[in-house]
């Protein structure tokens, strides 16, 4: 008789660890989805991260190559206005070349009559003086007009100077933007093949993901299932030994 309570007691042991073998293994499936769901978060997290990247990338190659146009768009402008100024300039130089000669022209008709008026005398003396007047009065606005066109020339020649200097600074920028769009392009390039290769080490482990969730439940069920016949079977051998017992 002691040698059937061992049996049953031993009996008993198995079933308990059946049954908690048992309790395990119903949420190895659970557990095992869980664990999937925080990896593809995590995978996704740094999908997310680098197409922001990408997009914070595309967006600072735009505003270079904006801020290229506008440098274009300056160093024409200024170019444009360089070239009036100089056109400007060969005007105001070939009017005062005239203005000169005319200046000088007037200076030598002054003269004449000067040395004819120190002969002539009562009213001839007067009509001369009379035509010096006239012709002084046209020599001082010629030399008035040589004024200007002096400090319109001095004014063009510094303009000149400073869209020169303009443009060769907007140049310098210019050019130190299409260096800095370059580098902004490699990176894009590849923050790019990074993304490609991203997406498709995700694809690829959400198909192993779902071969694996398909394995996990299979074996659950079928281990669960395998368990429970044996729980049922040691369930039946406590029987017989229970029967045994009451005999």
């Amino acid at each position: 008789m002691p040698e059937v309570n061992v049996s049953k007691d031993a009996l008993l042991k198995v079933k308990t660890a059946l049954n908690e073998y048992n309790t395990d293994i119903s949420g190895f499936s659970s557990k095992i989805d869980q664990q999937i769901s925080d990896v593809l978060e995590s995978v996704e997290h740094e999908n997310k991260k680098i197409a922001q990247q990408v997009n914070d990338k595309i967006n600072e190659i735009n505003r270079l190559k904006a801020k290229i146009d506008e440098a274009v768009e300056s160093i024409n402008r200024m170019s444009n206005e360089r070239k009036s100024a100089e056109q400007k300039l060969d005007v105001a130089q070939n009017v005062l070349i005239s203005r000169q000669n005319d200046a000088e022209r007037l200076r030598n008709q002054i003269a004449k009559l000067e040395n004819i008026k120190t002969e002539a005398e009562g009213e001839e003396r007067e009509r001369i003086q009379s035509q010096i007047n006239q012709l002084q009065n046209q020599l001082s606005h010629v030399h008035s007009e040589i004024m200007r066109l002096k400090n319109e020339q001095s004014q063009l020649k510094d303009n000149i100077l400073q869209l020169q200097q303009n443009i060769k600074n907007t140049q310098a920028e210019k050019a130190k933007i299409e260096s800095e769009l370059a580098s902004a392009e490699r990176l894009l390039d590849r923050l790019k093949n990074k993304q490609a290769r991203m997406d498709a080490v995700y694809e690829k482990l959400k198909g192993n993901i779902k071969d694996m969730q398909s394995a996990s439940k299979s074996f659950e069920t079928r281990v669960v299932s395998k368990t429970e016949k044996n729980i049922g079977n040691v369930e039946k051998c406590i029987s017989a030994v229970d029967e045994y017992l009451s005999a």
